[in-house]
């Protein structure tokens, strides 16, 4: 199997793989769906990213107030969580946790292969 040493890729291009691979985060009441590309990562429309998280302070917390401004994240299908209007590339799987939990992410370990059932860390050791 091909070490994926990076979850995500940049540049909206889907990673080289032998196979197209999705990724699921599931942090409580959010599920999200997305896929690996060259830089970064594209993490599909809908009902996503946590309303709210741990008390403590996030390094992720500016982009995703940034992400609720801009409108890519609304208001979801409940009042637990924000919903992406629209597929957006992150660019690390960290950032993208992050974002979706609402609190500091370790994005290789949580995101798991949708097929195998493994994250990118765990197909690797």
């Amino acid at each position: 199997m091909q070490r994926l040493l990076r979850l995500f890729g940049r540049g909206g291009q889907k990673a080289e793989t032998s196979e197209s691979r999705f990724y699921e985060f599931r942090p409580e009441h959010a599920v999200a769906v997305g896929w690996p590309t060259v830089g970064g990562g594209v993490v599909l429309a809908g009902p996503a990213a946590m309303r709210s998280g741990s008390p403590a302070p996030k390094r992720d917390r500016p982009l995703r107030d940034r992400l609720v401004h801009e409108g890519v994240l609304a208001a979801g299908t409940n009042d637990e969580v924000y919903a992406f209007a629209r597929d957006y590339e992150f660019s690390s799987p960290s950032a993208a946790a992050g974002v979706i939990k609402d609190r500091n992410a370790i994005g290789p370990q949580l995101w798991i292969d949708s097929k195998t059932g493994l994250s990118p860390r765990g197909a690797n050791r």
